[in-house]
């Protein structure tokens, strides 16, 4: 197994992703509230933190990947990127519940999909990755921030946690780049019967809350709480809410 999933707490297991060129460690407060309630499986995705690569990436293989790796019929939570391979996973293999934070189906803008990032906009922020990772991180960790309570200091936080561990390997880099640029779950929402609920900052600047919003309405059996003085981070600029909410969905 290629994956490092690190496990902390007691309860009913609980899968937490996270998002582009990061790794677990980014959940930080969340992870020390909500491990008093649930036995928490922080992942790190193929090729960042303390995970290894895999040889063929791309949304089914790196779903597939986790899917076998965590307890059966686990409640899932899936952070920007992490929410769109939290929903791959939740179409391969039976979860309990599903969470999606500051997520979309779809990244990119399409003809017919106006809730994602113009992909001028998303090729020109991203093209850099590869060249200068650290320079490319701290604006997307700015952006992830902005519109917060305190953005600087989230951003501060943000950066201080993205260097617990190493930096991504290129690989995982590309291939999970690629799954923000290609990947279109909007399809297969109406297959989702799982009960599933959505957080999302009304501030976020990554993630629209229109996508938010039409997933909500996509999925059969899905909530939505869009918190309005949160961005794209709201589990580290609103941790006890954050945490509240989570916890008072899965024990429902």
């Amino acid at each position: 197994m290629s994956l490092h999933i690190e496990k902390i707490g007691q309860g009913e297991a609980l899968v937490m992703i996270h998002g582009w060129g990061m790794h677990s460690g980014m959940w930080m407060q969340a992870r020390d509230l909500l491990s008093q309630h649930f036995e928490l499986h922080l992942v790190d995705l193929p090729g960042m933190g303390y995970s290894k690569n895999l040889d063929i990436y791309n949304l089914h293989s790196v779903a597939e990947e986790i899917a076998e790796a965590i307890p059966n019929n686990a409640y899932v939570l899936g952070w920007s990127l992490g929410g769109l391979i939290a929903t791959k996973v939740a179409l391969i293999t039976p979860i309990k519940k599903l969470i999606l934070v500051g997520s979309t189906p779809c990244f990119v803008a399409r003809d017919d999909w106006q809730q994602g990032m113009p992909s001028d906009v998303f090729e020109s922020f991203f093209a850099g990755a590869l060249q200068d990772y650290q320079g490319t991180m701290n604006k997307l960790l700015a952006l992830i921030a902005m519109g917060s309570g305190n953005a600087r200091a989230t951003t501060k936080m943000l950066r201080e946690a993205l260097s617990f561990r190493p930096e991504p390997n290129q690989q995982g880099l590309l291939g999970a780049l690629d799954i923000l640029r290609t990947g279109d779950l909007r399809a297969d929402l109406p297959s989702i019967e799982t009960p599933s609920l959505l957080i999302h900052g009304v501030l976020d600047k990554l993630a629209s809350l229109s996508a938010a919003e039409w997933t909500a309405k996509a999925l059969p059996n899905a909530e939505l709480i869009a918190l309005p003085n949160a961005a794209h981070e709201p589990f580290i600029s609103h941790p006890e809410l954050f945490t509240q909410k989570v916890t008072e969905f899965l024990r429902a």
